[in-house]
């Protein structure tokens, strides 16, 4: 009797550290994808990909780094983003500080983003921000719910620090 109650244990102990194990692996792959994600979301040729990363709902808020203040629902955001796409040739992306947060369905990131490119005038850009986004995993695909864009303000003279560095 005492030999089933050890072996009863022992499987249980194992089990738990399975689960363990395997919830920390999936939550590992579920980080691992979701940087991809962001990455592949930032780097989107068209602003149709770009917009695919994006919840469908109107439900969707972006906090951007021009103005108006809010970007509410799919529809506003594809007018903020379209200069983007009319403006900037060939944009190159560095990311830094890159952390991932995952709770079942929902996770959020945070970066920052070095982009290099041409203006269409021809003329070189460079800007660093930084992004924060809420994912929701809908269907298979993490989707952004949320985001907030921004760069440091110096405060003395109210001017946005483009360059921006630790």
């Amino acid at each position: 009797m005492g030999t089933s109650k050890g072996v009863a244990g022992t499987f249980a102990v194992v089990t738990l550290l399975a689960w363990s194990f395997g919830a920390q692996a999936i939550a590992a792959d579920a980080k691992a994808e979701l940087i991809e994600r962001e990455h592949k979301c930032n780097e989107a040729p068209t602003l149709d990909e770009a917009l695919e990363c994006y919840d469908s709902s109107d439900d969707l808020v972006v906090y951007d780094i021009n103005t108006p203040r809010e970007f509410d629902g799919p529809k506003a955001l594809r007018a903020d983003f379209q200069p983007f796409f009319d403006n900037f040739k060939n944009p190159k992306y560095e990311y830094s500080n890159e952390r991932v947060i995952t709770a079942g369905k929902l996770a959020f990131t945070n970066l920052i983003v070095h982009m290099t490119a041409t203006d269409k005038n021809g003329k070189p850009v460079d800007m660093t921000w930084r992004a924060t986004n809420i994912w929701r995993k809908e269907n298979g695909t993490w989707k952004i719910i949320h985001a907030h864009y921004s760069v440091p303000v110096d405060m003395a003279s109210g001017k946005a620090d483009m360059q921006s560095k630790p």
